[in-house]
């Protein structure tokens, strides 16, 4: 049976059915303001979308927008996108948008794997959106604000100098290949459990601060990136198929042989591009990302810092503590008791 449910006050939800022209003007100030639907017309009474779509405030500076939708005719929205942090996940489909006129070029094709993608808005820009009919979209999206940066305790963080000069720059974007927690906490910000355990909106604002955390990782691991225009567009496709390689599940254990082989590139090859690209080496670069993994794993699930340490790849958890201070300012037992916290 189809169901629908708004709620006007926080936004609106509505699952297996029609959103029309008026469910998005009526809620347009929970998107931005300045809301504009040019195809068709806002007044129009037909339907636009047909699915699962919901855009709510979960908090002051926290909303978050879910579709798993197709397109029932052409559409052109506009809006004025407010300063703050955006993060995207594409589990299928891809948008035609551009912000302050500049292509977003976000979005999943069927051969490609999930990537995350984070923009900031040092300042308010103007979105707009072509959707055409028969579009089938599969996202969810987390906007934040600039108070809710800094009221959350961002400004304490071992890389908040990474993160502020992300804010400052206006259109700065940092993508990555989306892990399987990523992905199953996009899967599940699409269709919650209806379980009545707690609120719905506890429960998504739950796994939005979880994405948040995978893009603000995401950002730290390439805080020491140098820009990729170093690099020639094919040695940047190159260094971009490498890294998908190693955050493939399989690939855990390899050695950097095995990974060049894998990606089709000699050794010396690959360091170069990592040197050039990162300023550090592949297994400098691995062992970043399993630090930043049991970072994770400590704050958010609470391991043991021994278990952690064997996550990372370190038989000692001496050894391991010294590499995770150097990395993050801090020892695995206080990244743990912050989550206790």
């Amino acid at each position: 049976m189809h169901e629908r449910r708004l709620q006007v006050a926080t936004g609106f939800n509505i699952k297996d059915s029609d959103v029309l022209a008026t469910d998005l003007s009526e809620h347009a100030t929970l998107t931005g303001p300045g809301f504009q639907l040019l195809r068709p017309l806002m007044t129009s009474p037909q339907a636009i979308l047909h699915g699962d779509h919901r855009i709510a405030r979960l908090r002051s500076g926290l909303s978050i927008h879910t579709s798993d939708t197709v397109t029932l005719q052409d559409v052109t929205t506009v809006v004025e996108q407010p300063a703050g942090l955006t993060v995207m996940v594409f589990l299928s489909g891809a948008v035609d948008a551009t912000i302050g006129g500049v292509p977003l070029d976000v979005g999943r094709r069927a051969d490609e794997p999930v990537r995350g993608v984070m923009i900031s808005r040092a300042r308010a820009d103007r979105f707009v959106r072509h959707a055409r009919k028969g579009d089938r979209m599969r996202k969810v999206t987390v906007t934040v604000s600039p108070a809710w940066l800094g009221e959350s305790g961002f400004d304490g963080t071992a890389d908040r100098q990474t993160l502020q000069a992300f804010c400052r720059t206006h259109l700065a974007r940092v993508d990555w290949v989306a892990s399987p927690a990523l992905i199953a906490i996009a899967e599940q910000m699409l269709h919650p459990p209806e379980n009545g355990i707690y609120p719905e909106h506890l429960y998504l604002e739950s796994r939005a601060l979880d994405l948040l955390a995978e893009a603000f990782a995401a950002l730290a691991a390439r805080g020491r990136a140098k820009p990729l225009a170093q690099l020639s567009p094919v040695d940047a496709r190159r260094l971009q198929a490498i890294e998908e390689n190693m955050q493939a599940a399989d690939a855990e254990g390899m050695s950097i042989e095995q990974l060049a082989r894998l990606s089709g590139v000699s050794v010396s090859k690959m360091q170069r591009l990592f040197r050039l690209a990162h300023d550090m080496t592949a297994s400098e670069f691995i062992r970043r990302r399993h630090l930043l993994r049991a970072r994770q794993l400590l704050e958010r699930e609470g391991v043991s810092v021994a278990v952690a340490a064997d996550l990372a790849g370190y038989a000692s958890a001496a050894n391991f503590a010294t590499a995770f201070r150097r990395e993050f300012g801090l020892s695995p037992r206080e990244a743990r008791k912050s989550a206790k916290g």
